[in-house]
């Protein structure tokens, strides 16, 4: 153990977050009364569950004594710890002074930094921590760090990023600066296509949100955002207590688009502030875990490319607000710690290249790299510039490492694993950076984008929800569609269902806002092709029933595994049913990665699963799972069936599981799982979804606003509702910021309705059969 500065006035002692420093061997862990509790290490924290907590509510205790744990240079100790709402945290220091002792207050919206006054102590001699629970059921929480702070002397330490102001009189011109409104550099659009988008949008309602961004961005103060750290757009995460609410990334890039567009050049100049105050702060990172001495972790280059985004915008697009000093302490910035940090990033970590997150820093690594390119050498002194550029190497590798990425992330069959809200984001972000390539390179963009995106038109299919309040099907790690994304897909694949999920997307949500995704659209047919009754794809493991009940749509979708994948949930043979614009059977995701319910939500009694019926710890299959678990089935416009071995993953729990989706109508469907288990009492199948739900009698009710669900209760079968914690309001509130999920994701409630059916035995056949209806036109 090592009591580590962070800076002049805070230290780290246990950083939970780092799996080479972290010391949970030294702990002791045990939680009277709690029901299984477990600790699993994640990349960033440890993530404690528990099944049920214990009569006084206590749900974690750790304890840890020191030889001698030096905190004379401190007044107070910090622990940090994410906790879900209403749970309290109390801290036990044995010190040389005496015991003290604090418990918080119930945890809110956001994380807090829970401090213990150290009343003049020089000693830690031991260390208690305990979470208490407000719910009878099972939960999670992660720990994060414990450290010490002297309050004094952080007040001193966080005025040095005081003092700034809006006039920049060295950096920006002056207010009455007289633009011209054209792009600087013409690598996102040139003067021509933006008089295109502005015949074409600038009066359209579909920019609403680029208009509502845009009133965000000019309500905000950029220079009194300067600090410490550049933080990960407005998510809480990571960051501190204190920056929590501070979102300096993202508005300038949105002002200098609207600006632009609707030719405001308060909008301009604000645009060219925010890229001033990004580059004037320390560290281009979200949190001191990246820059802590005798710490390797690092966030993959994420938020050097997000602040690289915006300056490399911002420059493009309003780049004569600038002066020339202005201008190249912006370009030192992109040149040092963003390329220098997404380079380290390409290097060091080769799952990049086969998952989401190459793609995901890339297009702001091409961007600022092509800005660079026309900006450098930014000294010539009496020497000849060079006929080519020397940044133009570094661009076509960062090319190189963004196409490699595309093609090892999807399968042959045009499928994905991480789910649609990853899949339509890094399909954004493949396409983006081929637009500002090719640009770059005075090329046609179709031939730089990857041929692995040209085979994704049945995944558009698969995923499409005929739910009207969302454009795709939730699995995974997805909480909605990404609107740029769906746009360069239905752009690039204009004979696909993309342009039906762009075509919905737009009706129901708008436009995203981004210049270069309305230029395309402009290119998009009006509506996409006809459905297929019957669709799989065996590489991905997914299947899909879409029939007619009448005037409505019935569509039923199954979810299988290949082998690995990330951001995946327990939730192979899990499926979703949407009849008449409505969920029956819903996934609902996940939340705002912040809020612990999000682990929740990955749990197998989240979905529409079965799992084993056991009291002392919760059951669960491997996550990953590495098998692969394929549906077969076959169907057409009348009906379908499909079936699946589902045992892998659940080695120790399920001996058998085998599950049967039976439909020889629309209206009809019979969903049989045949099961034995290894321990427990037997089996319990779970069914979730948005709607309300009644039992009345032996039948369980889904009303849903043009149609209802009937499900029958098998004989000798336990039936229960429950409504279990989803999102309370005041999380909602304070992510307001995350315009993305406000724009295209759900309103979420405050409790997700689960229906448990429980059988009991060692093993047995549980048939559920459901009837729809559709409801009479008023």
């Amino acid at each position: 153990m090592r009591v580590t500065p962070i800076n002049s006035a805070e230290a780290v002692f246990e950083p939970f977050f780092d799996e080479h420093l972290r010391e949970l061997d030294q702990w002791n862990f045990e939680t009277p009364g709690a029901v299984g509790p477990t600790r699993v290490p994640g990349w960033a924290f440890i993530i404690f569950n528990w099944a049920r907590p214990a009569p006084d509510g206590l749900v974690l205790r750790m304890h840890r004594a020191y030889p001698a744990l030096d905190c004379a240079a401190y007044n107070r100790l910090l622990v940090t710890l994410n906790v879900p709402d209403g749970h309290r945290i109390t801290i036990r220091a044995e010190t040389d002074v005496g015991l003290l002792e604090r418990t918080s207050e119930p945890a809110g919206a956001t994380r807090r930094e829970e401090a213990l006054d150290l009343a003049g102590a020089k000693q830690i001699r031991a260390l208690t921590v305990e979470v208490r629970s407000p719910n009878p059921g099972a939960g999670s929480g992660w720990l994060l760090w414990f450290g010490l702070q002297h309050t004094d002397r952080l007040a001193a330490h966080l005025g040095q990023w005081k003092g700034y102001d809006e006039r920049w009189d060295k950096y920006l011109q002056p207010p009455d600066f007289k633009p011209t409104y054209r792009p600087s550099y013409g690598i996102m659009i040139d003067a021509d296509e933006l008089d295109g988008v502005r015949r074409d949008f600038a009066a359209s309602p579909v920019t609403a949100e680029l208009r509502t961004v845009a009133e965000r961005a000019r309500g905000q103060n950029p220079e009194g955002m300067i600090g410490e750290n550049l933080n990960f757009w407005s998510a809480n995460v990571f960051r501190r207590e204190r920056d929590i609410g501070k979102m300096l990334s993202l508005h300038g890039s949105f002002a200098a688009q609207a600006g632009l567009l609707w030719q405001d050049p308060e909008l301009c100049r604000l645009a060219a502030r925010f890229a001033l105050s990004l580059v004037h702060c320390e560290h281009w990172e979200d949190i001191f875990f990246a820059h802590m001495r005798g710490s390797t972790w690092d966030q993959r280059g994420f938020v050097q490319s997000i602040g690289a985004w915006d300056c490399a915008v911002i420059l493009d697009l309003c780049g004569e607000w600038f002066t020339p000093l202005g201008r190249e302490l912006v370009l030192r910035r992109l040149a040092t710690e963003a390329h220098g940090a997404m380079c380290h990033a390409s290097w060091w970590w080769e799952y990049m290249y086969h998952t989401n997150q190459m793609a995901w820093i890339s297009p702001a690594r091409l961007y600022a790299l092509l800005v660079l390119e026309r900006t450098m050498p930014a000294r010539f002194e009496n020497y000849p510039k060079p006929e080519k550029s020397r940044v133009a190497p570094h661009t076509d590798l960062a090319w190189q490492n963004l196409a490699e990425n595309i093609s090892k992330a999807l399968l042959p069959d045009g499928g994905y694993l991480e789910g649609a809200t990853y899949f339509t984001w890094t399909a954004r972000q493949a396409i983006l950076g081929a637009q500002l390539y090719a640009r770059g390179r005075g090329q046609d963009p179709r031939g730089f984008v990857s041929p692995a995106l040209l085979r994704t038109g049945r995944l558009a299919e698969m995923l499409y929800s005929t739910d009207d309040g969302q454009e795709m099907i939730l699995t995974g790690d997805a909480v909605m569609t990404v609107g740029e994304g769906v746009a360069f897909l239905a752009w690039l694949l204009p004979q696909s269902h993309w342009v039906t999920i762009l075509r919905k997307q737009l009706k129901r949500a708008g436009a995203a806002p981004l210049l270069l995704s309305l230029r395309l659209a402009r290119e998009v047919p009006a509506e996409g092709p006809a459905f297929s009754p019957f669709l799989e794809m065996p590489d991905t493991g997914m299947m899909c029933s879409v029939r007619r009940l009448g005037p409505e749509l019935v569509k039923l979708f199954i979810l299988g595994n290949k082998s690995g994948g990330d951001h995946q949930h327990e939730d192979k043979g899990s499926f979703t049913l949407e009849c008449a614009g409505d969920s029956f059977a819903f996934d609902f995701g996940v939340v705002d990665y912040a809020n612990p319910i999000t682990d929740q939500l990955k749990w197998c009694q989240r979905h529409n699963m079965l799992a084993p019926w056991y009291d002392e710890v919760r059951p669960k299959p491997k996550n990953p799972i590495y098998a692969d678990i394929k549906p077969q089935g076959r169907g057409d416009a009348t009906a379908f069936s499909a079936t699946m071995d589902l045992t892998a993953g659940w080695e120790g729990w399920f001996t058998k599981w085998h599950r049967t989706w039976d439909s020889p109508a629309p209206d009809t469907i019979v969903i049989t799982d045949d099961w034995a288990v290894e321990k427990g009492r037997g089996a319990v199948f779970h069914w979730t979804t948005r709607l309300p739900m009644r039992i009345e009698g032996r039948r369980v009710i889904i009303e849903g606003r043009r149609a209802t669900a009937e499900l029958t209760i098998p004989d000798g079968v336990e039936a229960q509702l429950d409504q279990l914690p989803l999102q309370d309001p005041r999380r909602t509130a304070v992510e307001q910021d995350r315009r993305d999920i406000i724009q295209f994701g759900w309103k979420l409630a405050e409790t997700q309705p689960r229906l448990t059916l429980r059988q009991a035995g060692q093993s047995g056949q549980l048939r559920v059969a459901v009837k729809l209806t559709l409801k009479s036109a008023a």
